[in-house]
Order: structure tokens, then sequence, then C-alpha cells
């Protein structure tokens, strides 16, 4: 698993980190869209 992993991010360098970071920044701005929608109502 571990060995299939680091194989494909040697092949898939710039497009794995780019969706990586997409992923992270997305969902951090649901959470935070998420989580101020709940502190907000009551």
């Amino acid at each position: 698993m571990v060995r299939a992993l680091r194989h494909w991010l040697e092949t898939h360098e710039l497009p794995a980190i780019i969706v990586a970071v997409l992923g992270v920044v997305v969902a951090l701005s649901v959470l935070m869209v998420v989580g101020g929608y709940f502190a907000v109502t009551p």
C-alpha cells in the first residue's frame, strides 16, 4: 500500500500536490461556513 502510494506520487507529483492543496482549502472553507452557520443560529 505505502509502496504503491509512493510510486503514484513519484509519477504524478505536481497534480497530486495541487489536488491535495485544493482539497484542504475547500474542506477548510466548508468547515468554516458550516461552523459559522451553527455558531450564528440559536
